[in-house]
């Protein structure tokens, strides 16, 4: 008498040979079902915002690594989760360098720089435990990180960034179909710039989910503080165009 397969087991094979493409399935699907109704409800997004963070990204994060890897891997995306020993200019660059950079950039430009502006800068970074640390775990910890193993960097920066990007999209619902356009090129195109960054930083801090979740509440910290957007793109743009430029020299 042979044994066929269970359901949950033959899940479970799925995913841990295809971790991630299970992981951005799970997570835009579950992503989707959950702010797609409050926003067309025009109701107040943030208790959605939070479970999804726990049902669409850290939970998925966990259970995946755990099909693919079995605890050993579990082990190591919480070391790299709370991976805080790194060299001190890495916290500069993922704390400091872009709301420095793009104030720099706006000042010039003819911004004046205000009080509520350091408020929202540093209202976001107390969003960090909540929120970007399990955003990154999911984002950085399972998709790039994997990817950038099996395709490198640049494929890895390029797949995560649209993913992310589209990962908004239930929170534009309800506008005309032409802002929706425009704001998701925007939303896609500074995805992609900023996962070229992240993906530095990771490999720089030796894989630390901290620091680049550092990074992401950063520049959501500039994007809320009333700094032109403009002057982010252009930081974001440059940074990760640089970095680009650096990796092409160094493999010529």
């Amino acid at each position: 008498m042979t044994r066929t397969a269970t359901p949950t087991g033959s899940v479970r094979t799925l995913v841990a040979r295809h971790p991630v493409p299970s992981m951005i399935i799970i997570m835009l699907a579950v992503a989707f079902a959950l702010l797609t109704p409050p926003t067309l409800a025009g109701w107040a997004p943030e208790p959605f915002l939070l479970a999804t963070v726990v049902f669409a990204q850290l939970v998925p994060a966990v259970l995946v690594t755990a099909a693919a890897d079995g605890r050993v891997g579990v082990r190591d995306l919480v070391r790299r989760i709370f991976r805080w020993r790194v060299h001190p200019a890495w916290y500069a660059v993922a704390f400091l360098a872009l709301p420095a950079a793009v104030l720099g950039v706006a000042v010039a430009f003819g911004a004046e720089p205000t009080p509520p502006m350091l408020a929202a800068y540093l209202a976001q970074l107390a969003v960090l435990p909540l929120v970007n640390l399990w955003e990154e775990t999911a984002v950085m910890g399972v998709i790039q990180a994997r990817l950038t193993a099996s395709r490198g960097p640049v494929v890895a920066a390029v797949v995560t960034g649209l993913v992310f990007g589209f990962y908004h999209l239930p929170l534009q619902l309800g506008l005309p179909v032409g802002d929706i356009v425009v704001a998701m090129a925007v939303i896609l195109v500074l995805a992609v710039l900023l996962r070229f960054v992240a993906g530095w930083l990771y490999a720089g801090t030796g894989g630390s989910i901290l620091l680049v979740a550092g990074l992401h509440a950063t520049f959501n910290a500039v994007n809320g503080s009333g700094l032109p957007l403009a002057a982010t793109a252009t930081v974001v743009a440059v940074w990760a165009l640089g970095l680009f430029a650096a990796r092409r020299v160094r493999s010529i």
